[in-house]
């Protein structure tokens, strides 16, 4: 159809069209106002309400305000700036009113959307407020259709008629759901109203909300009742005896607008809160209300307030005070110099633990009343009690406290001090103290002989490692030896002026046996003592290690005992390489099904009764017949035998790590003995230490755990025919490195035999050369008496 050929919109349509738009923008103006209207309505009896009960703080309302006016804001976005300025083309309109009114026929549409070809935009009718059917239909998606047939103009101009004609039939009020705008417009009418009324009745409550609200104003709401005072406080507070009944009488002055005709005690007090109705009685003087209540048997302070009207009296209380007693005791323990520690105060919490030999002060205070005398009774020990009594003088200025010294508290002491207050009331139970003290502690040792073992040289050196510890420092540690029965002696060690609390034993701290002329045969006793800084009783307290017992040899014995020691460890070490050949094989049988290309066999199809090849030897093995049991080599056999094996290499390489790692320890100890004994030799150092526990300690502490690690990567791997063997055989070689070692570790071993055979036929040398040297002096002693006897004759 040519453009120019279409037909116009009728005048009709377009006015109907156009009142449409303005009803719909009316309507959401009208109801975003009533919203927001109905918001500050609510808002202003809620901030009303809490600020009469509560009269908050400035910054309670200026938060109440801000809220208020953050939702107003939102109101206003939400119903009304999102919604008023939303575009609605005549296509919008034409698609409502054919929605809500069927009997257009979509005449409207046709003709709006035919006269005007623009695309349709989509419209929300819930935005708008309308009414749910008016929601638009499919009746666009028609009209489009029929614009792109070839009508004729004749018909479009007749459907164009006919739109213009069923105008007439619409009512723009049926378009709208007005229920949304009579609940705001009624809820603003209400509120405002109610605003309204409250504004004229009361006026300057009105007024201060305004200033307490809008202006944030400190001014506090207008009371029409007061009370005048509580009879018997004093700065909110009364003393009364615990246990006595106590009368409550307040007065409001009656020359206030109002007098209350109830007055209302709220009371609070240990465990328990409650209120009750204070009884109303006569008018004294002309002038004030009386309301009285009685506290029964007063047991504890009772916090209270009085309300009646809109005035209340805050914060009272009733002190209940029947005996005196004291606060808090502390004692000012000085304890010896030697300690080296400055006086402390302790808190007094039942039996009072003190160093033995302390100064003890007791500090005493404050009292819940004033004191006019202490009594104090003191037992020490089985002694008799002795008393003596504090006046007035020895108190604190403030007769609230006292201070009671002792001197140095060496035994158990019991105190019992007697208060008598200003009342002259003094408890039936004194306030009791018990001091114990505490003796001062030997020194804690926790020291072991350092490659030194149960028999030494005569040149040894019995080497010490450890550490020593006293709680006030340690004055001088030494050695204490003795040879068989004889009479111990001292070396000292070290001498600690600086008194450490720690003391760790220095590489070089040895005692040097050399020095006490030993023999081979005799037995040397030896320990480690230390002693401390205690100056009380009987000294220092001194503590020591165990005495070791050790027997002096010489230094062919001494190296064929560790020779000895060195046989059995190697005898040790066979059986542990065997087992690490062992567990090395087990690794090398685990079966992943698998073939020399690392893939997996293939199933091949047979019938009941046929053989498959079960190994590289060639033998055969039937298939199972339906019925039979699982065969030996099924999957879930080998998986099972698979994991079993993995299992036992793990524990196998768990054990060997220990067991190693002992070997270690026991190879550098005879290096140890070797040198403390002063029998060493540059080889048999680099043997021992460079060539079996060094290596030992690499194995133990870095090849087995990387074993173990390498099994525990191939545990999750047991079902995987390709990862499972790489990982199996990576794991091997580890353990074939670990045999190397190993195995390199006992050819140092076994050259202990060489090494001792050749010392051997070196001492059969020396003894044979000092035999020929006896008898060539014997000889030559001979010839020399034979040539005397010849000069003689």
């Amino acid at each position: 159809m040519n453009p120019d050929d279409r037909p116009t919109i009728e005048p009709a349509v377009r006015s109907l069209l156009a009142r449409l738009r303005r009803r719909i923008r009316r309507y959401v103006w009208i109801e975003g106002c009533a919203a927001a209207v109905a918001w500050l309505g609510l808002s202003f009896w809620a901030t009303l309400a809490v600020d009469w009960l509560f009269e908050p703080a400035v910054v309670v309302r200026l938060l109440m305000l801000a809220a208020v006016i953050v939702v107003l804001v939102a109101v206003l976005v939400r119903r009304i700036f999102r919604r008023a300025f939303v575009p609605i083309t005549d296509s919008n309109a034409a698609m409502l009113l054919e929605r809500r009114f069927p009997q257009l026929q979509d005449t409207l549409l046709t003709a709006v959307v035919l006269g005007d070809p623009r695309p349709v935009p989509s419209l929300v009718s819930a935005n708008m407020g309308l009414s749910p059917s008016a929601a638009p239909s499919n009746a666009a998606t028609l009209a489009a259709e029929a614009g792109q047939d070839a009508l004729s103009v004749e018909m479009l101009t007749r459907t164009c008629h006919e739109a213009a004609a069923r105008t007439n039939q619409v009512e723009l009020g049926k378009v709208f759901n007005r229920r949304p705008l009579w609940l705001h417009g009624g809820a603003a009418i209400l509120l405002v109203a109610s605003i309204a009324i409250f504004a004229l009745l009361e006026n300057e409550a009105f007024a201060t909300w305004a200033r307490r609200t809008l202006t944030l104003s400190n001014q506090l709401w207008p009371r029409k009742t007061h009370f005048v005072c509580v009879e018997g406080f004093s700065n909110g507070v009364r003393k009364v005896a615990r246990g006595s009944d106590v009368e409550i009488i307040a007065r409001a002055d009656t020359d206030w607008p109002r007098v209350p005709k109830t007055a209302e005690i709220r009371y609070r007090m240990e465990g328990a809160r409650g209120r009750a109705t204070m009884d109303r009685r006569g008018i004294v003087g002309n002038h004030y209300q009386q309301y009285a209540y009685v506290f029964h048997n007063v047991p504890a302070d009772i916090h209270f307030d009085i309300v009646g009207g809109d005035d209340r009296i805050s914060d009272l209380r009733i002190q209940a005070v029947d005996s005196p007693t004291i606060g808090t005791m502390v004692l000012r323990c000085e304890p010896p110099a030697y300690t080296r520690r400055k006086a402390s105060p302790l808190a007094v919490t039942g039996v009072m633990q003190i160093p033995m030999g302390s100064r003890v002060t007791v500090v005493a205070g404050p009292s819940n009343k004033r004191l006019i005398r202490v009594q104090v009774t003191s037992t020490v020990g089985e002694q008799p009690a002795t008393v003596k009594t504090l006046e007035q003088s020895q108190l604190t200025s403030d007769h609230r406290g006292f201070l009671y010294r002792l001197g140095a508290v060496m035994k158990d002491t019991t105190l019992l001090f007697g208060l008598t207050d200003c009342d002259q009331i003094t408890p039936p139970e004194p306030v009791r103290l018990a001091l114990s003290p505490t003796p001062d502690q030997p020194p804690q040792m926790t020291v072991l002989l350092d490659g030194i073992g149960t028999a030494i040289t005569p040149k040894a050196r019995v080497a010490v490692a450890g550490r020593i510890t006293d709680d006030y420092g340690i004055a001088r540690v030494w050695f204490e030896h003795a040879l068989g029965e004889k009479k111990s002696g001292n070396q000292t060690l070290a001498k600690l002026p600086g008194a450490p609390a720690l003391f760790t034993l220095p590489p070089d701290a040895a005692l040097e046996v050399r020095d006490l002329g030993v023999k081979p045969g005799q037995k040397l006793t030896v320990s480690l003592r230390a002693a401390d800084f205690c100056d009380l009783g009987a000294g220092p307290n001194v503590a020591a290690t165990e005495r070791w017992v050790l027997d002096v040899v010489t230094p062919q014995q001494l190296r064929a005992m560790l020779e000895s020691r060195e046989l059995v460890l190697r005898q040790r070490f066979e059986a542990m390489i065997q087992e690490m050949t062992e567990t090395r094989d087990l690794l090398a049988r685990l079966d992943f099904q698998i073939n020399d290309g690392h893939e997996k066999a293939k199933p091949v199809s047979r019938g009941p009764g046929a053989s498959v090849p079960s190994g590289p030897s060639g033998t055969t093995k039937k298939l199972a017949e339906p019925g039979d049991e699982e065969p030996d080599d099924s999957p879930a056999r080998k998986r099972t035998l698979r994991l079993l094996g993995v299992e036992g290499t793990v524990s196998n390489c768990r054990k060997s790590t220990q067991e190693v790692l002992g070997l270690a320890e026991a190879f550098e100890d005879i290096c140890k003995q070797l040198i403390n004994n002063r029998i060493d030799t540059e080889e048999l150092r680099k043997r021992l230490q460079g060539g079996i526990a060094q290596p030992l300690r690499r194995v133990s502490e870095q090849m087995l755990p990387e074993l173990e690690r390498r099994l525990e990567a191939l545990t999750p791997a047991l079902d995987d025919a390709r990862q499972g063997p790489l990982l199996r055989d990576h794991a091997q070689q580890q353990a074939d490195e670990i045999l190397v070692v190993m195995r390199g570790v006992l050819g140092r071993m076994i050259e202990l035999e060489t090494y001792n055979e050749a010392v051997k036929m070196l001492q059969e040398i020396i003894d044979k050369q000092e035999k020929l040297q006896k008898e060539i002096d014997q000889r030559h002693k001979q010839k020399i008496r034979e040539l005397l006897k010849g000069t003689g004759s």
